[in-house]
């Protein structure tokens, strides 16, 4: 990409900036400042510690000597992810042909569907990608726009059980259902469990779940949640909308996490929550800390309170 497509992409969604030293001759790359390389796009929160980076974009907060282009924005990293997904190249609408699909299940429009994936008779909604060996049990729908990474399985069958008198398991059937709501985002190895009886399994829209997550029968996921890799959510474990589990924590069965908690990771939570904008950590998890809009914690993104 070069400078002048840039500022167009600024110009067209109305985002405010000032440009310095601009230099339309380049080509750039989107580039993280974890592994600098010449002619990068690159966004900087402290505009005094703009590091030593030849001919290439910073994205900043303020001026400063900097010889590079720098476009000034109130929020740098914000508009450059903005731009940078811009770079994401679309997925072609095909049905792979070894795909294993129920004559009765319903595929919207513009659906791609990888290689070895098995379709049970579920719905599947517009502009969805499932991408290698994914597995959709029937009682499954996908909404719109979801994404679910090779070899996650969703709607498998979960197992809850009691003793009878004799010391015999005895199991309660998993027949209920799974909804995944529009704009969903789902790595690899993945399982979500399908509810028992009549229950739900919900993720709802917007949310994001990482790597190797796995999510019981009947939890309640809420709106733009993100789950961090090998997250563990028992059955009917609720979590509440913009919540942020970390790496390898663990929701016990039936417990309640309010809106925009974090919850630390390798923390366990075992015990109900009622206070949004909690920061939970520790085994098991306690309140570490109150109104977490204030301050970025390390690793998540800022909690949004409007």
């Amino acid at each position: 990409m070069n400078l002048e497509s840039i500022l167009e992409f600024l110009n067209s969604n109305e985002i405010n900036y000032e440009l310095h030293n601009p230099n339309y001759q380049l080509d750039y790359k989107a580039a993280s400042l974890k592994k600098l390389i010449k002619n990068g796009l690159y966004f900087v929160n402290d505009s005094d510690n703009v590091p030593a980076i030849e001919d290439s974009i910073i994205i900043t907060n303020k001026k400063t000597d900097s010889k590079n282009t720098l476009i000034i924005v109130e929020n740098p990293q914000l508009v450059h992810y903005r731009i940078c997904s811009t770079l994401v190249k679309l997925e072609s609408a095909i049905i792979h042909p070894t795909a294993i699909i129920h004559p009765e299940t319903t595929i919207g429009e513009n659906v791609s569907i990888g290689p070895y994936c098995v379709l049970e008779k579920c719905e599947i909604g517009n502009n969805v990608t499932l991408k290698s060996h994914v597995v959709i049990y029937e009682n499954t729908q996908i909404q719109e726009s979801v994404f679910i990474d090779s070899h996650s399985c969703i709607g498998a069958a979960g197992l809850a059980w009691i003793w009878d008198e004799k010391g015999k398991r005895v199991k309660q059937p998993q027949i209920g259902n799974v909804l995944i709501e529009s704009n969903c985002h789902i790595a690899t190895d993945v399982t979500i469990v399908r509810g028992s009886l009549s229950e739900t399994t919900l993720i709802g829209n917007g949310t994001v779940i990482a790597h190797g997550t796995k999510i019981g029968h009947g939890a309640q996921v809420g709106e733009n949640v993100h789950m961090a890799n090998n997250v563990s959510l028992a059955g009917n474990a609720v979590v509440g909308d913009r919540s942020f589990l970390g790496s390898a924590s663990i929701i016990s069965s039936n417990i309640f996490v309010p809106n925009n908690t974090i919850v630390g990771a390798g923390a366990m939570v075992n015990k109900n929550f009622t206070d949004e904008f909690t920061t939970l950590a520790g085994i098991p998890a306690k309140i570490i800390q109150s109104k977490n809009y204030l301050n970025k914690p390390k690793g998540v993104p800022s909690p949004h309170k409007k």
